[in-house]
């Protein structure tokens, strides 16, 4: 049986350097059309708005880049909006605060809201959430969480701003399509 999937451990990037974006952390970061066209070969195996989104935007500054591309596989999933909030796990995103995120998200209103406010405002978001899959629970400081089967990988500003919609009774239509990424890494706990 496999054990667990410890989210405490801290584990050093897997991501080859070959990948990090040209201008990484700077103003002068270049385009995703440019990074994918040079990485495109070596990332085949996964599609262009999970790579977009999650590697090239977050780079190592995502908690999961320990992750090995190479060997991961993933999954299209969709999910109504009651579903998705009861069945994924926010680890390092704080408690939610519905009432705090609502106002964030929506500034002033109108045209000022934020863009993952824009998107969700209109139905669902704009790009995928990623859902790490945990099939045998996680642990997190030190405790064994065995319902836990997907954690927030990248998305997290729409898992609370959706949060904070269900909350006020205002629930966006969906349906909300995720990318479930599977690791042998998580397999073996």
């Amino acid at each position: 049986m496999s054990e667990a999937f410890d989210l405490n451990i801290e584990r050093e990037p897997a991501w080859s350097e070959k990948l990090r974006p040209h201008g990484e952390g700077s103003f002068e970061k270049e385009d995703f059309a440019t990074w994918w066209n040079r990485n495109e070969q070596q990332l085949s195996h996964l599609p262009p708005d999970l790579c977009e989104q999650w590697v090239f935007r977050h780079w190592h500054y995502s908690p999961f880049a320990f992750l090995p591309l190479e060997s991961l596989s993933y999954e299209r999933k969709v999910w109504d909006g009651v579903t998705l909030l009861g069945s994924v796990y926010r680890a390092w995103g704080g408690k939610l605060d519905a009432q705090f995120d609502y106002e964030t998200f929506q500034r002033g209103g109108g045209e000022d809201r934020q863009q993952t406010a824009k998107a969700i405002d209109s139905g669902t978001w704009d790009y995928p959430m990623v859902l790490l899959a945990t099939p045998h629970g996680i642990k997190e400081g030190g405790e064994y969480l065995s319902p836990v089967h997907h954690v927030i990988v990248e998305g997290h500003q729409r898992h609370r701003y959706m949060n904070a919609l269900h909350a006020r009774g205002i629930p966006p239509s969906g349906p909300h399509e995720t990318i479930v990424i599977t690791s042998p890494l998580v397999e073996a706990g």
